[in-house]
């Protein structure tokens, strides 16, 4: 990437940021795979402006920080920090100041229809093998290339 695209990408992010600060939400396209199997690349997450207070654990929260977004399951809160995880992930990310916190992934889009907010049971188990496992989580990502799921719409 050059440093033209470096400075575009930085400059869509701070206005996203921006977005959900002065109108309270944002919809954005997932790029990572750190909430598989409950968020997907290209799954597109509805986000709703909401105060640290009113988050409640097991939520997804969408934080921005050093320029960069992380929308990850709440575990819990620590004085005025947040503590979050990626599903697909073992360890806790570093704690978000709540002025980090942006607001709440409150509806998920994958391939133009609405996805379950909470995990079922199959998402949870998938879950703890994809955080135990980085092949399987690879192995997930090409089952789905594989399925014809096309995530650069």
């Amino acid at each position: 990437m050059d440093m033209a695209e470096e400075v575009y990408d930085a400059a869509k992010r701070d206005l996203a940021a921006e977005v959900i600060c002065q109108f309270g939400e944002l919809r954005l396209k997932v790029t990572g795979a750190s909430m598989l199997p409950s968020v997907w690349p290209g799954d597109v997450l509805t986000v709703r402006r909401r105060s640290p207070a009113e988050l409640l654990a097991g939520g997804i929260v969408l934080c921005y920080r050093n320029g960069g977004f992380v929308a990850h399951r709440l575990v819990g809160k620590r004085g005025d920090h947040l503590v979050t995880r990626g599903d697909a992930h073992t360890f806790e990310d570093t704690p978000f100041r709540s002025e980090d916190v942006l607001g709440e992934v409150v509806g998920i889009q994958r391939g133009g229809r609405s996805v379950r907010l909470s995990p079922v049971w199959w998402q949870r188990a998938a879950s703890s093998v994809a955080a135990r496992s980085e092949a399987c989580t690879r192995t997930l990502l090409r089952l789905r290339r594989l399925q014809g799921v096309s995530w650069a719409k």
